[in-house]
């Protein structure tokens, strides 16, 4: 039997509550310009960062993975993460609202070796971000560029614990997502 599989960093209840805020004022700030808003925002509980995406795997694939990101969360220790931008990404055609942050060197080595391990790839930059939300087209073009409203920046800091290995299920109102198994990360 075949899982979709990912691995992410889970986001602290406190960071998921803080972006669910940014979300409702981005929401009210389309909605009083236009009377609805183009974005479908993630869910509260669904927010992290994705370090990897395998995709449709086999079980024994999964078990393998549980395997790297052991190894992986025992050599590193625990970090931070900042994050301090809310875009439209990518800028010359949004399909998303994001939220980015700063380039950690933990985070690069942990996707790296991840990516490196269990894809054949690895040494590649990467900056942390987390989806808020998926924009609708055919709304979104609707509206005048002027009107669109500006997202600025935040400042949002959190401390690295552990790495997930998630499971995506696609249904009908948005995907859930799963932890199947937690790694606490070197202390």
């Amino acid at each position: 039997m075949k899982k979709r599989v990912f691995i992410a960093v889970n986001l602290p209840l406190n960071v998921k509550e803080k972006l669910e805020a940014v979300q409702k004022e981005t929401d009210k700030a389309f909605s009083f310009f236009n009377g609805f808003c183009p974005v479908k925002w993630t869910r509260k509980n669904n927010l992290h960062i994705t370090l990897l995406f395998l995709g449709n795997v086999e079980m024994e694939d999964v078990f393998y993975a549980f395997e790297k990101v052991g190894e992986i969360a025992d050599k590193v220790g625990t970090f931070e993460i900042v994050l301090n931008e809310i875009s439209y990404s990518p800028s010359d055609n949004p399909r998303m609202v994001w939220v980015s942050g700063e380039k950690s060197e933990e985070l690069k080595e942990v996707q790296n070796y991840l990516d490196k391990e269990l894809l054949g790839h690895g040494n590649k930059e990467f900056t942390p971000h987390i989806t808020l939300g998926r924009i609708k087209q055919w709304q979104f073009r609707k509206i005048d560029r002027e009107e669109i409203p500006g997202l600025g920046e935040i400042n949002l800091r959190f401390k690295v614990n552990s790495l997930e290995v998630m499971e995506s299920e696609l249904k009908r109102g948005g995907p859930d997502y799963t932890v199947l198994k937690s790694f606490p990360l070197n202390v």
